[in-house]
């Protein structure tokens, strides 16, 4: 690694490390977040005193004349999440960490979240931007990819791990 790439390196850190001060929040709670940041997807955490989960959603923005867009990011961090209310039934292939295999699941379509704290990170790649916003005590309502991803992690939060039917029970066709 070059000289320059280790001092982005760490002023990014730093930056990262930055946030639970500004937050006024314990560094472990905003794991998730910054692990949907570095790695992608949908994160969880829990510890004797605290509980986060992460949750992400993609807009694309793309111009037909131009032939170019980009994909905004916003990561939602929940602190003690708790499900208000699940909505709907989807069935959907899920994988979880080390599993071996996928694993065919039940997952609400649409869920509503309360938190005794909420951060919403946008990331916008054209502009090279990373906002945080502080959206103090949370309820909102998540649709589709981010409810699966939001029901999954609370799985995990409660210490159950992921239940579904291998992939053996589908069938082969034409």
């Amino acid at each position: 690694m070059e000289t320059d790439e280790i001092r982005e390196e760490i002023a990014f850190a730093a930056a990262e490390a930055a946030l639970a001060v500004r937050f006024g929040i314990p560094a472990d709670a905003l794991l998730p977040l910054l692990f949907s940041l570095r790695y992608g997807g949908d994160w969880s955490y829990a510890s004797e005193e605290i509980r986060s989960i992460s949750a992400v959603t993609r807009t694309t923005v793309y111009d037909e004349a131009s032939r170019t867009g980009y994909s905004l990011e916003e990561i939602h961090l929940f602190v003690n999440p708790v499900i208000l209310d699940r909505e709907g039934t989807v069935h959907r292939l899920e994988k979880c960490g080390n599993a071996p295999a996928r694993l065919l699941v039940t997952r609400p379509y649409r869920v509503r979240i309360g938190a005794r704290r909420g951060i919403r990170m946008t990331v916008h790649p054209l502009e090279r931007t990373i906002r945080t916003e502080d959206l103090g005590a949370a309820e909102k309502v998540f649709s589709g990819s981010a409810a699966y991803g939001i029901d999954h992690e609370m799985e995990h939060l409660a210490g159950r791990e992921v239940h579904g039917k291998g992939l053996r029970v589908f069938r082969w066709g034409g």
